[in-house]
């Protein structure tokens, strides 16, 4: 079991969420957007935000006190790593 697989219960909802954002925005960009609107809300991305942050810092937290991080720890901070990117190039920055 993964120290992410022991995360407490309310915080699965945001990881849902998270992952269906960046569906979202995949499934909005093969559309052509005749009004310039984004994929998802301003709201919807920094709950996103905020949920792939908190496990980037409770991986940090774990790291620093000596805890080492197990191959689907790495792999879901990768995936954090590409939903932040997806997000920030989707905003324009």
């Amino acid at each position: 079991m993964t120290i992410f697989e022991r995360i407490d219960a309310d915080l699965i909802e945001p990881q849902r969420l998270a992952g269906s954002v960046i569906d979202q925005l995949r499934t909005e960009r093969r559309r052509p957007a005749a009004n310039g609107s984004r994929g998802i809300t301003a709201r919807e991305a920094l709950r996103a935000l905020s949920f792939e942050a908190q496990l980037v810092a409770v991986a940090a937290e774990n790291l620093a006190h000596g805890m080492a991080l197990a191959d689907g720890d790495r792999a879901r901070l990768l995936v954090a790593w590409g939903r932040i990117t997806e997000i920030a190039s989707e905003a324009g920055a």
